[in-house]
C-alpha cells in the first residue's frame, strides 16, 4: 500500500508521528474519558440504561468537538512536520486548555440538548439556580472556546512565518491563511457570545429575555466558514495552474 504524499491540499511533511505527537493523541484520549466519567456511574439496570442513553446525544456533540479539536492539530503536524520549542509549547497549551475546557462543554452540550427536548434528553439535571449562573456558563464556554482557537491561529501563523524554510507553495500558503481566517471567525463569535452573555437581559423577569441568543451566535459559524472557503477558491483560481499543486 502506497503512503500518501497529500492531505488536503498540503504536501505531507510530518510522515511519523513524533514524541508530542503521541502525548497530544494520549490527552484527547483522556479527554474523551472525562466525557464519559462526567456521565455518571455505570447503568445497573435497564432504567439506568435507559437514563444514560438520554445523555447520548450531548456526548456525542461533545465528542465531535473535541475530535475536530484533535483532527486540526493532527493536519497541523502532517501538513508543517514542526517540532520546534515554540510548537511545542503552543500543543501542550492547547493540551491544557482542552483538560480545562471539556467540562464546560458537557455541560453547555447537556444544558443545549436538554432545553431543546424539553429534558426528554437530559440523563443527569444540570443546576442553574440563577441568571448568573446561565451567564457564567456562557462566559466560560465562549472564553475556553476562543483561546483554543487562538491555539490554532498562532500554530498556523507560526508555519507562516516559516514558509520559506518549509518550503510551502503558493498555494499552501494560501490555504494556511484561510485556516487562520477560520479560527480567526471563531475566536471572534465566542469573543462575541461571551460578551453578550454578560450583558444581554435575560431570565423571566426580563422584558425581551435573550437567554439563547449568545448560544444561538455559534451558528453563524456555518455561513462564515463558507464565505472563508469561498474567498480561498478565489485567491487558488488566480494562481497559475502549476502552483496550485502541493
Amino acid at each position: 500500500m502506497t503512503t500518501p504524499t497529500v492531505d488536503h491540499g498540503f504536501r505531507i511533511r510530518g510522515v511519523q508521528p513524533t514524541r508530542v505527537d503521541a502525548f497530544v493523541d494520549a490527552a484527547f484520549a483522556f479527554a474523551v474519558t472525562l466525557l464519559v466519567i462526567s456521565i455518571g456511574h455505570v447503568p445497573q439496570s435497564v432504567g439506568d440504561l435507559v437514563q444514560a442513553l438520554r445523555g447520548v446525544p450531548a456526548f456525542a456533540a461533545s465528542f465531535y468537538i473535541i475530535s475536530r479539536f484533535w483532527q486540526a492539530h493532527r493536519s497541523w503536524s502532517r501538513h508543517y512536520g514542526i517540532e520546534d520549542a515554540y510548537g511545542v509549547r503552543l500543543s501542550l497549551a492547547l493540551v491544557f486548555l482542552l483538560l480545562v475546557y471539556v467540562y464546560p462543554l458537557r455541560m453547555v452540550a447537556g444544558l443545549t440538548f436538554a432545553s431543546f427536548s424539553g429534558g426528554a434528553l437530559e440523563e443527569t439535571p444540570i443546576v442553574v439556580r440563577s441568571v448568573a449562573d446561565l451567564r457564567t456558563i456562557y462566559v466560560v464556554f465562549g472564553i475556553g472556546y476562543a483561546l483554543t482557537g487562538t491555539i490554532f491561529v498562532l500554530l498556523h501563523r507560526h508555519a507562516l512565518g516559516l514558509a520559506d524554510a518549509l518550503g510551502l507553495t503558493a498555494a499552501e500558503r494560501i490555504r494556511t491563511r484561510t485556516i487562520c481566517r477560520r479560527w480567526t471567525g471563531v475566536i471572534a463569535l465566542a469573543g462575541l457570545s461571551a460578551i453578550l452573555a454578560s450583558v444581554l437581559p435575560m431570565g423571566r423577569d426580563a422584558a425581551f429575555p435573550c437567554d439563547i441568543v449568545p448560544g444561538f451566535l455559534y451558528l453563524l459559524l456555518i455561513p462564515m466558514i463558507r464565505l472563508i472557503v469561498r474567498r480561498e477558491r478565489h485567491e487558488l483560481a488566480a494562481l497559475p495552474v502549476a502552483a496550485r499543486a502541493p
